[in-house]
């Protein structure tokens, strides 16, 4: 089969997804034989884990929404001339994103840059509510927030959390 086909099974079945594993996702939820091939083949090994984890292929710049953000840092001007800077430099990791993790160990800027692009804005409700406990509170709060049913308030297992947040 086509790549054409894996594209279109792929975007009529998981039309969000950006990254997935071969062990968890892949064999749990059936891919196709065609479909599998053309991860495989087409996006970035970014782990072993999983049986080999995947990711999408990006541009960056092409995966903010324009239309939703408002530049007035002096910072988010810096950034959108860096961007601007490398318009045809496709990226496997955001850099602006890596890099504010290197400065800042806690989550909290990466997670704002993160909450201005077309990514966040199309995550569920509880990967937001996720998100922004990350960006305002830091990732060992993200953390917490993650392993406690939002509902009951009870501790989930690591499955359970992995289930829910991915």
């Amino acid at each position: 089969m086509s790549d054409e086909s894996a594209k279109e099974w792929l975007n009529t079945n998981w039309p969000n997804m950006h990254a997935c594993d071969v062990n968890w996702t892949m064999k749990r939820y059936d891919y196709p034989d065609h479909v599998c091939e053309y991860i495989k083949n087409n996006w970035i090994k970014i782990s072993d884990s999983g049986g080999g984890t995947y990711q999408q292929k990006y541009d960056y710049k092409k995966c903010l929404d324009r239309t939703h953000i408002l530049w007035r840092t002096e910072n988010q001007k810096k950034m959108q001339k860096e961007l601007d800077e490398e318009e045809n430099k496709p990226q496997t990791v955001p850099e602006i994103i890596h890099n504010k993790i290197k400065e800042d160990p806690s989550g909290k800027a990466a997670a704002k840059l993160y909450q201005q692009t077309g990514f966040a804005k199309a995550m569920d409700e509880p990967n937001k509510k996720a998100l922004d406990v990350m960006a305002n509170e830091g990732m060992d709060a993200a953390v917490k927030h993650m392993f406690i049913d939002q509902e009951s308030g009870r501790q989930l297992s690591y499955a359970e959390m992995r289930s829910r947040y991915g």
